[in-house]
């Protein structure tokens, strides 16, 4: 456990900077999706992750909106929230 002061300091302010992030980037998608959460944006990064990985292991990278089409579908997995209009 961390109990020193910078360590402690540090990782507080870590935390803060991620809260500011994940609002940042939360908030375009609200317009599409009103009830998106945090929870829906680990899916959609985590999606994200393992389709492109996925991808790699085919001997040739299918098309960009092959993909993000691949992505979105990815993503409604791991989702809690529905999305109205999705993107």
């Amino acid at each position: 456990m961390t109990v020193k002061q910078t360590p402690v300091y540090n990782s507080a302010n870590l935390a803060m900077f991620m809260v500011n992030v994940s609002h940042a980037v939360i908030r375009p998608m609200r317009t599409h999706w009103p009830e998106f959460s945090v929870t829906d944006l680990k899916a959609w990064f985590r999606s994200r992750t393992y389709v492109v990985e996925t991808f790699k292991l085919l001997p040739e990278m299918p098309e960009a909106i092959f993909i993000e089409q691949a992505i979105a579908r990815m993503a409604e997995l791991g989702r809690v929230n529905h999305a109205v209009n999705p993107i």
